[in-house]
This record gives C-alpha cells, structure tokens and sequence, in this order.
C-alpha cells in the first residue's frame, strides 16, 4: 500500500506544474526535501568540477570555471532574483487566498523570465569570446548554458513559491543524473573546454520545460501598483543578489583572468566549498515563502520565532560542516584532486571561512526582505558594500599575492556583506542573541586558532580528522541548547555529547 502511494506521488511530481496544489508538508519536512535536491544539484557541480580536474587537467577546469561563473553572473542579473521574488508573491498570493492574483503573478513573471534569459544569453557569447579570446562556437556554449540555467533558477522558484518542494526535489534529482552521464559520456569521448558546458544545458535544459507554468489563466489582470512594486522589488535584488551570490563567481572569473593555472586551484577549491553552502540555500527557498506566507496573516509572533530557528540552527549546523572542512582542508584537497593541485594552498580554507560567514546570515536576509522594500535594500546595500572592499582588496592584494589575495579579498567583502543583516535582524526583530553571538564568535576564532596550529606544527594530513572531530565535540557541548532544534529523531540527540 505503501508502495503504491509512494508511485503515485512520483507520478504527480512528473505532471505538468499546477499553481493551486496544496502545500502538502510540515516546514521541517519541506526543508528536507530542499536539501535533498540541492545536495543532487551540489553533487552534479561538484562532480563536474572533480571529473574535469582529474581527467582533463587543472587549466580546463579553469576554464569551464570561469565560463559556468560568467554564465552564473550573467543569470543573477534578472532571471534568478525573479525566481525568489516570485516565490514570495505567489506565497503571499496563495496565503490570502486570491487565485486570480495568483495566476496573474505568475503570467507577469513567467514573461519577465523569458525575456531577460534570452536577452542575457545574447550577452554571453560575445562577451566569453572577448574575455577568453576564444572562439564563436565556445560563445556559443556559454550563451546556451546561460538560458537554460536561467531558466532553471526561475522555475525553481516558483515551485517553492507554490509549495512543490517534493516536485522540484523530484525533478533535481533527474536532472542532476542526466546531466552527470551526459557529462561522463562527453569527456570520455574527448570534449574539451567550454564545450562540456552543453551537457549542463541539457540537465537544466529538461528541469526548465517540466516546470514551466502552464494553465495559467492569462485573462487575470495584475493591478498597475503591484506590477510596478514586482518590478523594483526584483531590480533592487538584482543589485543585491549580484553583489552577494554574484561575489564569488566574480572571484572566479577575476582568478582567471589573473592566472590560468591558479584559477585551476581556485576552481577546486571553490567548487570543495560551496557544497556545504546547500544547506543553507535549501533552507532559504523555503524558509522565504514560509515567512512571506506568516507575514502575510499578520503572525508576527511565528514569523519572529522561525527568523530565530533557523538563525540559531545555522549558526550551529555552518560552524560545525564548515569548521570541520577548514581543519581537514589539506586531508581534503589531497585525496578528492590529487597530486596536480597544491593540498598546502590556503585557499580552499579562506573561502569556506567566507562561505560560512555568508551562510549564518541567510536567515536574517530573508527576514529582511520580507519585512519591507527599505529592509531589503539594506541587505542589498550591505551586499554592495562587501563587494566593494572585495574589489578593493583585489586591487591592493592580488599584485602581490596573486589568487590567492583573490580569496582573502573575497573573505574580507564576505564579512562586511554577512555582518550588517545580522545586525539588523537583531536590532528589528529584538532577538535575544547575545549569547548565540558570542557563542558564535568563539567558535570562528577556535577554528581559526587551530588551523593555525595545524599549519605551523605541520601536524600530518591523516591526524586532521582528529582535531575536527575534538573540535565538533566542544563545540556541540557548547551548543546543546539548540541541539533541540534539528530536525533528528530522540535516540539520536540523547546521544549527542551535551545534549542531555
């Protein structure tokens, strides 16, 4: 019986998209759900980054980098902030019951898509053969990948807007497998180069037309108001989104064109880090519409005490992965790139310091936005701002230090970008995070701390796990309070150094 259930709701999951489909599960199990598909997606980027490094070398991994980050810039400039926008509107929508703003939203944004993602892939082309002093036809591979991925980062959106996480986490996974066979099937037939990129198009390519809104009644008319609202709340997250999300594939794109060779190391080391960084994204595409819908009720109290959870399940989940990453970093490097990357580069450490600066304030971002449009430009000036003594610190750095003061500057903007929204959220929502704060705090200076110590007792690789795992026990100790707060069942959190 089980069994039959479990077919049928695979089967619905591969049926067209349908805007008024009940949202069918609990925000926890939503939130798994989400993780489930982006850990697929962070697996698919991932292991195209890893296959390409280890079967066709450190500068072809530079290479597709630096394109897939171009094409990811180029992305975050309308068609990705329109996917979260539109998750919030079609919540709101949802939430008060209105049907015909509902479809209208969706008409209005469905448009907007289309037309910024081929605009934005007629850009790429001759952009990528400037820059990379290429050829048209790798052009021409960039530009295709830029639409399909944007037409992904759009329908993602709306399906979490509409409360289809299980749909879209059914979809992730079919096409994080078709486009890792595809990718396998390319590089042992020979594809080099930008070229790989096609088999990327394909995965996101399949996701896009599965979840294109259909059915929507295009006779329901948006009032003027909120289209001209929709319009600017998506403009000024473009400016903020880019400077933000946008920060590190800019990193990429400048290592790049600093050294070919060291974009490689770049290349792997943020294509180690940014895994972690699902979490987080999951629970932000969900997390987004939840609030919007409570905001949208009135329910200030729900809405302050899911901003709390998830800032203090982040804080806890962001320190214990990305700590761990940092104090097995030369472990890591080691066995996953082998012997033509450099295990002792400081890189890979510096940007998933950054990354989990970044993460820890997810929570708060959302919140923000949801708020008001005056809370959401202060995220997105905050965002400006770390991209601006990012660059800055490029400037200053990178003649010296080369790519690696690109992830230094990274991690300098990083802090700026990740601290004023945390800020704020505290000071507006009146959270009592004194104490997360600090705990927090110490926690970042003892990962420092040990790294350090790692590096300068030249302690061996295969001892690592060892100090993160003493490192993880101290640290959960320290936490135990919101142990409560994951998502896991008694059995397992009784077992928790602490918890009891």
């Amino acid at each position: 019986m089980r069994t039959r259930a479990l077919g049928t709701s695979i089967v619905e999951n591969l049926r067209p998209l349908r805007l008024d489909t009940p949202t069918a599960h609990s925000l926890a199990q939503r939130g798994a759900l989400s993780t489930v598909g982006l850990l697929a997606q962070g697996v698919l980027r991932f292991a195209t980054s890893w296959l390409i490094g280890r079967i066709a070398g450190k500068l072809v991994l530079g290479t597709v980098q630096a394109a897939i980050s171009t094409a990811s810039l180029l992305t975050l400039m309308w068609p990705t902030t329109t996917g979260s926008v539109a998750s919030k509107y079609l919540a709101r929508a949802r939430g008060s019951g209105n049907l015909e703003e509902l479809h209208a939203v969706a008409t209005h944004f469905r448009r907007r898509a289309l037309q910024s993602s081929l605009l934005l892939a007629g850009v790429a082309a001759p952009f990528w053969v400037y820059y990379d002093d290429g050829r048209w036809i790798d052009g021409l591979w960039v530009a295709v990948f830029t639409a399909s991925y944007s037409g992904y980062s759009f329908i993602r959106g709306v399906q979490f807007g509409t409360g289809q996480v299980a749909r879209a986490t059914t979809w992730d996974l079919l096409s994080a497998g078709s486009g890792l066979v595809a990718l396998a099937a390319f590089l042992l037939a020979g594809v080099r180069g930008p070229a790989l990129l096609l088999a990327l198009s394909l995965s996101y390519g399949v996701y896009t037309l599965s979840g294109w809104p259909r059915g929507v009644d295009r006779t329901a008319r948006l009032e003027p108001a909120l289209k001209r609202e929709m319009d600017q709340v998506v403009l000024v997250g473009v400016a903020g989104t880019l400077a933000s999300a946008g920060f590190l594939q800019l990193a990429m794109v400048v290592a790049k064109g600093l050294d070919q060779a060291g974009a490689g190391q770049f290349a792997a080391a943020m294509a180690t880090a940014t895994p972690a960084s699902m979490l987080a994204a999951s629970l932000s595409l969900v997390l987004f519409p939840s609030l919007a819908e409570a905001w949208g009720r009135g329910d200030l109290v729900n809405f302050k005490a899911q901003t709390n959870q998830a800032t203090r399940v982040l804080v806890l989940v962001m320190v214990t992965m990305f700590g761990s990453l940092i104090l097995c970093s030369r472990l890591v490097m080691t066995v996953l790139w082998g012997k033509n990357f450099d295990p002792e580069s400081l890189i890979l450490p510096v940007l998933v310091f950054a990354l989990m600066l970044t993460n820890v304030a997810v929570a708060s971002i959302n919140a923000l936005a949801t708020r008001s449009r005056r809370a959401m430009q202060l995220t997105s000036g905050a965002a400006f701002a770390g991209l601006c003594v990012g660059g800055l610190s490029w400037w200053l750095l990178t003649p010296g230090m080369g790519v690696d003061g690109v992830a230094v500057g990274f991690l300098l903007g990083s802090a700026v970008s990740a601290s004023v929204p945390l800020l704020a959220e505290w000071r507006k929502g009146r959270h009592a995070w004194l104490g997360l704060a600090a705990r927090g705090l110490t926690g970042a200076v003892t990962i420092v701390g040990l790294l350090v110590a790692e590096r300068t007792l030249e302690l061996p690789v295969y001892l690592e796990p060892v100090v993160a795992a003493a490192f993880c026990l101290a640290w959960w100790t320290l936490s135990r309070k919101d142990l409560r707060l994951l998502p896991l069942p008694a059995a397992v959190k009784d077992r928790l150094p602490g918890f009891r």
